[in-house]
């Protein structure tokens, strides 16, 4: 599982599949909110989040998409996002083409795929269709793609900062959304803010790996620019061959390409049960990746397990 965005000159993914002559009836759309409030009507789908070395999917239904500055609103039941629509360009709508069913992808402001949400033999297809009607226009195949006016992010940007929870669980998500976590691990090398311990990321494999092993139940995100997927349930499975980890929870798989991942930490926030530890990734360009923590009301005994697996992994 390579990382794509190792390579600054290629083609973008927006790009790439309006340049596909026969790819399908398309329709792009600028109106991220519009678009991202009628996720849950899809009813059943498969939603893949791509986050460089990190590829997480889920089967379900989507849950609302939260703001920045909003509650956590993640479990097993759905498909959480998390959005940041400043960093987000355009969706694009697609119909069935080339064994590929039909799909909604976002795009980052760089036109690559943040998320993408598949359509299933269960999913509402009247409600997918109905996206276009008033939120899209025909996409024009085999040309260069028009620019996307740019969304009002500052201002969405400064509401949002108003209600922050800095130094907290919602602190931490929304450190990362922002910017891609980059100023995070500023921070974090130069000794500030949020106090971290860098650790091998060998050495998370091999907790992960302890931690499936128990059955913890953990919180997942993917963090992908402006997008970010998130889900808590019982940790079933960790595997890793020559770098490459799947982690497998409920109907959820996370795809882990360590050999793109450059740092790793572990820190701590505020939480239900005291300080909590989260487990950041970062990749080469110095974003945030993944995080794995819990959230919310967990059991105790469920806190205890994972601070003494972090106090461990971070001794």
């Amino acid at each position: 599982m390579p990382d794509s965005t190792d390579d600054p000159i290629r083609p973008s993914d927006l790009e790439t599949l309006l340049a596909t002559p026969d790819f399908g009836d398309s329709a792009i759309s600028p109106d991220i909110d519009t678009i991202a409030a009628r996720l849950p009507s899809l009813a059943e789908v498969v939603g893949v989040t791509v986050a460089g070395p990190v590829i997480m999917n889920a089967v379900g239904v989507h849950g609302s998409p939260t703001p920045l500055g909003g509650p956590l609103a993640i479990g097993a039941e759905q498909i959480s996002l998390r959005l940041n629509p400043s960093r987000l360009s355009s969706a694009l709508q697609t119909d069935p083409a080339a064994l590929v069913p039909p799909t909604l992808r976002l795009f980052d402001s760089s036109g690559n795929t943040a998320h993408a949400t598949y359509l299933t033999e269960n999913s509402d297809r009247l409600a997918f269709e109905s996206l276009s009607l008033s939120t899209s226009v025909a996409a024009v195949h085999g040309s260069d793609p028009a620019p996307v006016p740019p969304l009002p992010g500052p201002e969405y940007i400064q509401a949002a900062l108003h209600d922050r929870h800095d130094g907290d669980q919602v602190g931490l998500f929304d450190s990362i959304l922002l910017d891609g976590g980059t100023s995070r691990l500023r921070l974090l090398a130069q000794g500030h803010g949020s106090r971290g311990i860098r650790v091998d990321p060998s050495r998370v494999i091999t907790s992960l790996e302890h931690a499936a092993l128990l059955g913890m139940t953990v919180t997942v995100a993917a963090a992908a620019p402006g997008c970010m997927q998130m889900r808590q349930d019982r940790l079933d499975g960790a595997r890793e061959h020559r770098g490459q980890m799947v982690l497998a929870s409920g109907t959820s798989r996370v795809m882990v390409n360590f050999n793109h991942v450059e740092q790793c930490w572990v820190t701590r926030s505020p939480g239900v049960w005291g300080p909590t530890a989260a487990i950041e990734f970062y990749d080469r360009r110095s974003r945030c990746c993944l995080v794995v923590t819990h959230t919310g009301p967990v059991p105790r005994a469920t806190a205890e397990a994972w601070d003494h697996l972090t106090c461990d992994l971070a001794s």
